[in-house]
Parts: C-alpha cells; structure tokens; sequence
C-alpha cells in the first residue's frame, strides 16, 4: 500500500512506526483502537507490546483511556502522537510529541467531513496546544503552526520532519514515446478532481484518445462520477479503487504525467511518490508539493482548468521538456524515502 488504500496520514504513520520501533534501546508500547493483523504485526521490528481494542466505535476515547492506564503503569515514558491526538486524562508523560500532518480544518473547514472537522477542534487542536514538542511534515505545515496557532512559534516547540515518501524505484522507465496516460491519485472533494476533469475535457481528441485519464482512490463523490458522463470525458477516464501496490507503482511507472493541484495539502505524498518513479506531476504554486517538485513538473500559479488542460498538452507534445521533467523527477525522486523521517522522530526525542 502506498498513499493507497490508505489515507496519506495513515500511510505516514505506518512507515514511520516501522523504522522507529528498529531502535532498540526504546521500549515500544503500541496501541491499537482495533486488532492489528499478522501481517502487520510482523512487519513491526524491535522490542514491541502491542495492546489492542476491539475496533468498535469510541477509538478516540478508548486511546485516552489506554493511554492513561500506560502512563501510569510506565513512569518517565515519552508519548508520541502518530493520530493527531496526545493524552489529555491522567498522568502526563514525561514529554509528548505530536506529529502534525495538515491544518485543513483550520484553513478549509468547508471541505473538511463534518466527522473530522468535529475530531479537529475537539482532539487535534488542543493536542497541539498540550504537546511539549511538534513534529510538522513539512515546512509548509510549520508555517501553518505559527500562524494560525502562534503559541506554536515558542520555545522551538516545533522540528519540521524531512520529505517522506514511499520510494517506488523507476524500474525500466519507458521513453516517452512509449508512455501513455495521465493519472490522479486522490479523489477527495478538496483535491481538485473537477478542476482536471474540467482540463481533460477540452484537450485535443487525439490526445485523449492517446492518453486517457486514471483516477485512483479510495472513494468518488457522487458529483464526480456524475460529471464522467460527460461526451468530452465518457470512455477516456477510468476509476480505479484501493488498487494494490503493484497496480499503483505501475500506473507510476508507465504513465505519462501525474495531475495532482490540490492546494490543500501537508505534505502531498502521491507527488513524492511520483517523483520517486521518474514521473513528472502537475502541482500548483505554493503549496508544499511545489517546494519539493523541483524540475520534476510543472507548478501552476493559478491552477485553473485552462492552465491545467496547458500543462497537461505540454507535457504530451512536447517530448523535450517531458524528458527534462522525467530526468529531474528521477534525480529528486532517490533521496525520497522513510530513513530519515525516521532518524529526524529519534533525534528530537533525544531534546
């Protein structure tokens, strides 16, 4: 699984966890709200306990009052937050810390489910707010903090985390002319799914005919999958839902260029993931995808659908500047890993 059928926070998590609990001179506690499969049990390394729940619904409260009893039955224990929550109840550890992934409650509470909007302002905020340390995913998530919560600014409260990502390897990359599609990992409501759609739709037929569109996620709107019966775009868009790894890392590998402008984000890991492939993406203009993009792409200052639907018909006719953005995706995309996320998470626990 790569930013899929995971969400992308759940996916950061898992691999942090399992090159963190590789140091052996912590004790790891794990809690789990439901069971925890062999599988991944067994991908987990280093001297761990897992204490698991039954996976009902109260996951929240059922880590509050985990953790309390963990705490107490652990004195000088470090706490950290890999699920946007820290212990409110009971004994406080001797020092916590949070990993931040994205402030979009805060900044788009309109495209934000109400289940999670609620979870935001009742659990993540003052999370924030408790935590001794934060561990941001990025600079652009930093800059967030010390905006809207300028709390966050003091004491060097917070260590913004390096580029993390799944490196997928490029394989055998495809010339150009080989290439075929443009794809889109993330079908949230706040990803800008109908800006590209809009874009594809007024793209030459023979483009479209050569390169059809691939939307991978977990989930369509409904608005979504009613816009795909539009003339411009029935036949030439596939969904593909909670595809396995192998199938993602070939859609990575085979495609054409990756659309992601989305200009909600934390982190952007599709993009990491992309680059890691040798895959050029399209990204908008500050956002945190654009600092890390490079020339592996093209940023977009205004991602509207006509500048969207120009990047995409560059990158399918002009072979030049799509070898120049591959070459570049590939340089940036080796030092895309989990390593030294992970080393970055030990180190701050040594302040």
């Amino acid at each position: 699984m790569l930013a899929y059928p995971l969400t992308g926070m759940g996916r950061y998590a898992l691999e942090l966890l399992r090159r963190i609990t590789t140091d052996e001179r912590w004790e790891w506690i794990l809690l789990s709200p439901g069971p925890v499969t062999p599988e991944l049990r067994g991908s987990i390394a280093g001297r761990t306990r897992w204490v698991e729940g039954q996976g009902k619904r109260g996951a929240e409260w059922w880590m509050q009052r985990v953790a309390r009893r963990e705490l107490a039955g652990s004195p000088g224990s470090v706490f950290l937050g890999l699920a946007n929550s820290v212990p409110f109840l009971g004994p406080r550890a001797s020092r916590t810390f949070l990993v931040v992934y994205d402030l979009t409650y805060l900044t788009v509470p309109r495209l934000t489910h109400p289940q999670d909007l609620i979870k935001g302002f009742v659990v993540n905020l003052p999370a924030i707010l408790l935590a001794d340390r934060l561990l941001p995913i990025s600079s652009y998530v930093e800059q967030q903090l010390h905006r809207l919560v300028p709390r966050t600014r003091r004491g060097g409260r917070t260590v913004t985390l390096p580029l993390g990502g799944t490196n997928v390897g490029r394989g055998v990359p495809l010339a150009f002319e080989d290439r075929r599609g443009f794809l889109v990992v993330g079908a949230h409501r706040r990803k800008g799914l109908g800006v590209v759609l809009d874009a594809y739709a007024t793209l030459p037929s023979a483009v479209r005919n050569r390169h059809p569109l691939t939307i991978v996620g977990r989930e369509l709107p409904s608005s979504i999958r009613h816009r795909l019966s539009h003339p411009d775009l029935e036949g030439r868009v596939r969904l593909v839902l909670n595809p396995p790894d192998s199938d993602l890392i070939r859609l990575y590998r085979e495609g054409l260029a990756h659309v992601y402008v989305s200009t909600h984000e934390g982190l952007g890991l599709p993009v990491a993931e992309a680059l890691s492939a040798g895959l050029p993406s399209i990204v908008a203009a500050g956002t945190p995808m654009a600092a890390f993009v490079g020339g592996g792409g093209l940023v977009l200052h205004k991602p509207s659908p006509t500048a969207v639907a120009d990047a995409m018909l560059r990158l399918a006719s002009d072979a030049r500047q799509w070898n120049l953005c591959a070459a570049a995706a590939a340089d940036i995309g080796r030092s895309i890993g989990w390593g030294a996320v992970a080393a970055a998470v030990l180190e701050a626990f040594a302040w």
